[in-house]
């Protein structure tokens, strides 16, 4: 029942109704990609893990205000970088962020914002998942906060201290790498309406 709802009906149940199958169906959705952000920040998964831990407390202490939060991927993401850079501070290191790579100069720059794997049958989203679990670990951070999470590519540049037009770079590449990955495995193991067919909605998705 839960695992069907949206974010935003996660949290007014968690608001209104004190939730708790709410708040851990919302933990369960954030938890691992938000360790995973916390570590670009914290080279010691505990650590990355903790400060989870404590995003997650905290809005558990604040369950009344969750209901008008608007943006809560947005929300989680600065709040999990916020508290890194806190920890950052009082361990008086520097945070491990991200540096242009020469490899993109080339790349054009475009926006792209829209979920894209809900065109895709079940056994190539499958298939999908395995590809973006692949990609460069800067190009997947991207990928995900903006293909997966939504958000727009000033919140990502914002939140990774990075350009904008390094954000549009490495989100060129990934969907390249992608692209190429799932057209392949059509190749592979599709028969060739089927290919076709799988094609057209791998474009799709993409642009």
């Amino acid at each position: 029942m839960y695992s069907a709802l949206s974010n935003k009906d996660l949290l007014f149940q968690i608001s209104v109704n004190a939730d708790k199958k709410a708040f851990g169906e919302l933990f369960k959705r954030y938890h691992e990609k938000m360790v995973s952000f916390a570590l670009y920040y914290l080279p010691i998964y505990e650590e990355a893990e903790d400060v989870v831990s404590d995003v997650f407390v905290n809005l558990l202490k604040k369950h009344v205000q969750l209901k008008d939060i608007e943006n809560f991927d947005g929300y989680v993401y600065f709040s999990v970088k916020n508290l890194c850079l806190n920890r950052i501070k009082r361990n008086n290191n520097k945070p491990n962020l991200f540096t242009i790579s020469s490899e993109m100069d080339h790349v054009s720059t475009s926006d792209y914002s829209q979920p894209l794997n809900e065109l895709l049958n079940n056994e190539l989203r499958a298939f999908y998942s395995t590809l973006v679990e692949g990609l460069p670990c800067k190009r997947k951070l991207v990928f995900k906060m903006i293909k997966e999470d939504s958000l727009k590519i000033a919140e990502v540049a914002k939140l990774l201290e990075i350009t904008e037009k390094t954000v549009k770079k490495h989100l060129e590449l990934a969907i390249k790498d992608m692209r190429l990955g799932i057209q392949s495995y059509l190749e592979i193991n599709g028969k060739e309406k089927k290919i076709a067919e799988e094609k057209r909605k791998v474009e799709k998705a993409f642009v």
